[in-house]
């Protein structure tokens, strides 16, 4: 009997252990039965538009569904979206508190939040938020803390933001935005020693060299002045109408008016219709009209423009008495047209514009608005 016992005693070890994971399948498929249940009234709260009960109900459910952290994600974000921010705010702050987020859900809740955050005009604390996601090296939250930072004009800090995190900082657009926070942080305590360092940076950009060539010429010092824009002109020629009437008063100034001829043939292959327009008029002051009619009209045979079309007419003007009129009467037209067309676009968004603006209005890019192109433009 004892040896019958012996024999039996694995046979129930196995059955207890059979019994013991098919209990625990059991229970398994209870709580599965009930989180879907749960769902269910939850969203049938929402169908029925008592959506204050739907969302109390689904959110009461993030304690249960530890893996539901998506559903719970998209929830926020049609909130978000309609606008209901306090709705989405509280489901990314009971995101956060989940104890079973790993790594990478934890640092998108938490972006997601400081989104929620912006919109709500909570800026501190989207601010806290996007620091720490920047401390924790996600690049994701250096756009929003830009633009954050662009928006309270907080240059410093995203100056020290760079300082101190500057490996992450491998997009050209992010680079150029902490460019400009150094122009801004500059002008703002007149220090032109603070806008030299962004020369420095890994990704050229336009405003420092800008605003450099601008600060000597105002104070006349047109050697400096040439200098800055001569490197500018020559890195960023689509940016030329900006400042090259500027640049060729500057080389008048010191008498070196053949050196910005030298250096307009050099732009020439690159360069856009104004800059062929200003190589026209350095022929013409040498006396050389029939040459700058032909280059033009070669040049527009390759690549019409209206404003090249415009000052072809101006010549033919002057070499054609008997028609003059006639020239000058169809200049005006051509002219008024170009009036009515903006001078500026942004090559992210394609707002237009007759200024110029070094941080888009519409996308919040830096430097992306440029001298329009194309027929109508320069």
């Amino acid at each position: 009997m004892i040896e019958l016992l012996f024999l039996l005693l694995p046979v129930a070890a196995g059955y207890g252990w059979i019994m013991g994971k098919n209990s625990a399948k059991n229970q398994a498929h209870q709580l599965n039965r009930q989180i879907t249940s749960e769902y269910s009234k939850g969203l049938k709260f929402l169908l029925d538009r008592e959506e204050d009960q739907g969302l109390e109900h689904l959110i009461n459910l993030l304690e249960v569904a530890a893996d539901s952290v998506e559903h719970y994600s998209t929830l926020a974000t049609m909130f978000r979206r309609r606008g209901e921010l306090d709705r989405a705010i509280k489901i990314h702050e009971l995101l956060l508190k989940h104890p079973s987020l790993d790594d990478q859900q934890a640092a998108t809740s938490r972006l997601e939040l400081a989104e929620d955050y912006i919109m709500a005009g909570l800026l501190d604390g989207a601010e806290e938020h996007l620091v720490w996601l920047v401390k924790a090296g996600h690049k994701e939250a250096l756009e929003p803390i830009i633009n954050l930072y662009s928006q309270t004009r907080e240059w410093e800090k995203g100056i020290n933001m760079y300082e101190a995190h500057s490996e992450l900082f491998t997009k050209p657009q992010h680079v150029k935005a902490i460019a400009n926070f150094y122009c801004e942080a500059a002008l703002q305590d007149n220090d032109t020693q603070i806008m030299r360092k962004a020369i420095s940076l890994n990704h050229k950009a336009i405003r420092p060299l800008y605003e450099l060539g601008h600060s000597a010429f105002t104070k006349e010092d047109y050697v400096k002045a040439i200098y800055y824009w001569r490197e500018l002109i020559s890195q960023f020629t689509f940016f030329a109408p900006v400042f090259i009437e500027e640049l060729a008063l500057s080389y008048q100034k010191l008498n070196l008016t053949h050196q910005f001829y030298e250096l307009l043939n050099e732009l020439l292959d690159k360069g856009g219709v104004l800059i062929k327009i200003k190589h026209c008029q350095a022929l013409l002051e040498q006396g050389h009209i029939e040459q700058a009619i032909k280059f033009l009209t070669d040049s527009l045979k390759r690549h019409p423009t209206i404003r090249g079309f415009s000052f072809l007419l101006q010549l033919l003007a002057k070499q054609n008495n008997d028609i003059k009129d006639v020239l000058d009467q169809i200049d005006k037209l051509v002219t008024s047209y170009i009036a009515t067309k903006p001078d500026f676009q942004c090559q992210h968004c394609g707002f237009t514009s007759h200024t110029i603006y070094w941080v888009c209005p519409s996308c919040k890019h830096w430097e992306t608005i440029v001298p329009s192109r194309g027929i109508d433009g320069f």
